[in-house]
């Protein structure tokens, strides 16, 4: 798949979604985009980010960061739906 609509397939898919997870175990720019554009679409974010000290733009496009993966079930759990 050409890069521009694998690019073009994402934005659609945020677009679509209400909230954004964002499983970071290490820095990905592709990641870090997804997240930024979702939070400026007004989607809640959730990141799960492994990264010892995460960018702050990484964690101001967060509206949750979560250190492991487990613990996102029962956040999900307690986040009201839209």
């Amino acid at each position: 798949m050409p890069a521009a609509d694998f690019i073009k397939r994402d934005l659609e898919d945020i677009e679509k979604c209400d909230i954004l997870i964002a499983y970071m175990p290490k820095l990905s720019a592709g990641t870090c985009m997804e997240l930024f554009y979702a939070k400026m679409r007004g989607k809640k974010t959730i990141c799960i980010c492994k990264i010892k000290n995460p960018s702050p733009w990484i964690t101001i496009h967060s509206d949750i960061i979560l250190k492991r993966i487990k613990e996102l079930e029962p956040t999900l759990k307690a986040i009201k739906p839209p």
